[in-house]
């Protein structure tokens, strides 16, 4: 079972921790993660009382080949609480051209100082000829009767073996008990480059 690792340090001298593994089976990959961010090595005399790492994760999940997986994680944040979320994709259409994948997740939120809450959703994500992509979604949290929409478009502007730069749109919107809110769009520019 390979097993990768990765450690980053932010500019407020705290580090971050990754450790993956993948281990391939017939037809399709079993993978597991660990991650610390926030990782403190010495006390902050600016926060005396704060915890040693900002936020703990774990996951672990299974893919086939054809592009179905299901994946469950959990995350620790300290002086919050915990999450656990059950996740689950399905391809439901792959040509040279075109393809289309179905997801939906489901999640329990465990907070120190309120009740637990669930959240549930469900998305879409569409690809022609990795050069232009969209997207859909929506969930919902019962407890506060909240109702989230995400829409979203990629166009792949330039690509070389080692490069991309793309063009991402979306806009999203919140609707509550209180009334329906309002889209907020977004466009922005994306250049990665790997060496």
């Amino acid at each position: 079972m390979p097993l990768s690792g990765n450690m980053t340090v932010n500019d407020d001298k705290t580090k971050n921790y990754s450790i993956n593994a993948v281990k391939e089976i017939n037809g399709g990959k079993v993978l597991g993660s660990l991650h610390v961010q926030g990782y403190r090595d010495s006390v902050d005399p600016t926060r005396i009382n704060a915890p040693p790492y900002n936020v703990a994760n774990a996951s672990l999940g299974i893919a086939n080949n054809d592009g179905h997986s299901v994946n469950i994680s959990g995350q620790h944040i300290p002086n919050f609480g915990n999450r656990v979320m059950t996740s689950a994709n399905a391809n439901i259409l792959k040509t040279d051209n075109h393809q289309l994948d179905v997801n939906a997740f489901s999640a329990t939120t465990i907070p120190k100082s309120i009740p637990n809450f669930q959240t549930h959703g469900v998305g879409m994500d569409y690809a022609f000829k990795d050069k232009f992509g969209a997207n859909a979604s929506v969930s919902h949290t019962p407890a506060f009767q909240a109702t989230d929409y995400s829409i979203g478009g990629k166009m792949n502007l330039h690509q070389t073996p080692n490069s991309s730069l793309n063009l991402n749109v979306g806009a999203n919107r919140q609707d509550t008990a209180f009334g329906r809110g309002d889209w907020n769009k977004n466009a922005f520019i994306e250049f990665k480059k790997s060496f």
